[in-house]
């Protein structure tokens, strides 16, 4: 025990020479209000943040039925933030998981109602909240367009402007559902489909519509094959004007959950068992003269096997924020996911600070937004938290 203490003492020292936040130390990392209702909820399973706004998921929030889920909007208030509302579904069912995904666009919320289901398809919706006078209201609630037949609906999406993407999770066990992405777009305050995203490789090749993202022109979805030996793809959807059409394949992705985001020209995939000994990457691509370009493949200044590294992203103008575990010592008490940092400047994409908390659970949902990061930390019989982290 004497000597875990002095271990610890070391590695604290380390890290404040080594540009880790500290939360004691630097301030610049700020811990969400928590309601005080939730208990071991996944509170903070999936987060997203705009502007002053931000949107935490709570997918086993009990108030209305076991696993019916909730949604936390929080606001800024000054330098704080302060939880101003809670939602859920118009038709509250048990089991429904509300929260499992959200997305935030201006005054536009989208929240995801997902459970899986094998066999005899099950309901999901996606539930679009709008703010006036300071208040969400639920707008719209959407189904499924081919009735679930591509597999569990409202399995992830995001928001654009007017345009909302969502995804169906498909199902890699072969029944033929191979998912589908579902672009809908929002007009006189009606929602109707735009655009029906298929995948561009046969069901062996992965499920489409393990993570979605939308930016401008662009539509991106990954899929997943589930499997430890077979490595999934992204497919990248090009807009011009309201049609949609298949622009490339990213083929050769090794993680079993394949995090994507998109931003202006440049794409950003977590590939949580690439890199040597599975220790993780994560690729940056940037479209130039018609077709999307490796420029960076990112990697943890200190990698490990089996580490995880890309198992989430998240990409902003100059900065990547990505996820993964920090066990280099392989201490029992080390074994835990941290936030990676990188930043662009004249001499490229490079690791400036890692962002950790000390637990397993840390980062299992980010959202960036300018300098804020939302970093979510959420798991199975734990008190989920939130984190407000200062990029820069």
């Amino acid at each position: 025990m004497v000597l875990r203490s002095v271990i610890r003492l070391l590695l604290i020292a380390s890290f404040l020479s080594s540009g880790i936040f500290i939360p004691e130390a630097n301030g610049q990392l700020a811990k969400l209000p928590r309601p005080d209702s939730l208990g071991s909820v996944f509170f903070g399973g999936a987060v997203a943040i705009d502007g002053d706004w931000a949107i935490v998921g709570a997918t086993g929030d009990d108030r209305c039925g076991l696993n019916a889920g909730s949604a936390w909007v929080y606001r800024r208030d000054g330098s704080s933030w302060k939880a101003t509302q809670r939602l859920e579904a118009s038709v509250c069912e048990e089991g429904a998981f509300f929260g499992k995904a959200v997305a935030l666009d201006g005054k536009r919320i989208a929240v995801s109602a997902f459970r899986t289901f094998i066999g005899r398809a099950v309901s999901n919706h996606v539930y679009v909240f709008e703010l006036e006078d300071d208040v969400w209201t639920q707008t719209a609630r959407l189904s499924s367009p081919d009735r679930d037949a591509s597999g569990p609906f409202a399995s992830s999406i995001d928001l654009d402007g007017d345009r909302l993407l969502i995804t169906s999770a498909g199902d890699a066990s072969g029944s033929g559902a191979n998912g589908k992405g579902f672009v809908f777009r929002a007009s006189d305050d009606e929602w109707s489909l735009e655009s029906t995203l298929v995948s561009p490789l046969p069901l062996g090749s992965g499920t489409l519509g393990t993570s979605a993202a939308m930016d401008g022109r662009w539509a991106v979805v990954s899929g997943s094959t589930y499997s430890r030996q077979q490595p999934g793809f992204v497919a990248v959807y090009r807009r011009d004007g309201d049609a949609w059409s298949h622009h490339t394949t990213v083929r050769g992705v090794d993680g079993f959950f394949i995090d994507v985001d998109i931003r202006d020209d440049l794409l950003l995939i977590g590939e949580s068992r690439g890199g040597s000994q599975g220790s993780g990457s994560a690729n940056l691509l940037r479209f130039r003269d018609d077709e999307w370009q490796r420029l960076v493949t990112l990697r943890p200044k200190s990698p490990y096997a089996a580490g995880a590294f890309g198992t989430r992203v998240a990409l902003g103008n100059d900065v990547v924020l990505v996820s993964g575990f920090d066990e280099q010592l392989e201490l029992d008490f080390n074994v835990d996911q941290v936030v990676y940092v990188f930043e662009s400047s004249r001499d490229g994409w490079r690791q400036r600070r890692v962002i950790d908390v000390g637990e397993s659970a840390f980062g299992a949902a980010i959202a960036l937004d300018r300098d804020k990061a939302l970093i979510g930390q959420a798991a199975e019989g734990i008190r989920g938290h939130v984190y407000m982290a200062t990029i820069k």
